[in-house]
Order: C-alpha cells, then structure tokens, then sequence
C-alpha cells in the first residue's frame, strides 16, 4: 500500500513538472514575442518562479543538447523523458 501511494506521487510529480515546463515555455515565448512586459512585477515574479523550478531540470540537457539556431530543445527533451517516467511509474501501478 505504502509503494503504491509512493509511486502515485512520483507519478503526480513528474505531471506537475511537465506544467511547470510547458508555462515556462509559453512565458518565454511571449516575453521573447514582446507581448508580455518583463519589466511587470507579477509577469517577472512567474517567470523567475519557473525559471527557478525548471532550470535544474533543464540545465544538464542543455549540457549536452546545444540550442539550434536558437531554438532549445531541452524542455521538450524533458517533457519526453518525464512521460516515459510517468509510463513506467503506470506500469508498475498496474502490475502490482
């Protein structure tokens, strides 16, 4: 019982850290698009929020994943990687 509810956490986890990812996304797309000011209290608050939640995630992609013309690829690196945890982590929900 205690490893199924341990693993239901991991499993709720990796899908919080997915969310996390895709804001800090779009918030750098918008901020990089000029439509969100950075300079706004609250947008910079949220940003450094995720930038502060995601960075440890994304830093060791980003060791070995350099950006393409300036596109990074590591949060969706990331995303994939989680998924295949949180696939994993359903595998053993079920089978046990």
């Amino acid at each position: 019982m205690i490893l199924l509810n341990t693993l239901m956490l991991l499993q709720w986890i990796a899908g919080l850290i997915v969310w996390l990812l895709i804001l800090n996304i779009v918030i750098e797309w918008l901020l990089h698009f000029g439509i969100l000011n950075p300079r706004h209290y609250l947008v910079s608050v949220i940003g450094e929020f995720l930038h502060k939640m995601t960075n440890p995630i994304l830093t060791p992609i980003r060791r070995y994943i350099p950006t393409y013309n300036g596109l990074d690829f590591s949060p969706l690196i990331a995303i994939f990687i989680l998924f295949i945890i949180k696939d994993l982590i359903n595998i053993l929900i079920i089978s046990g």
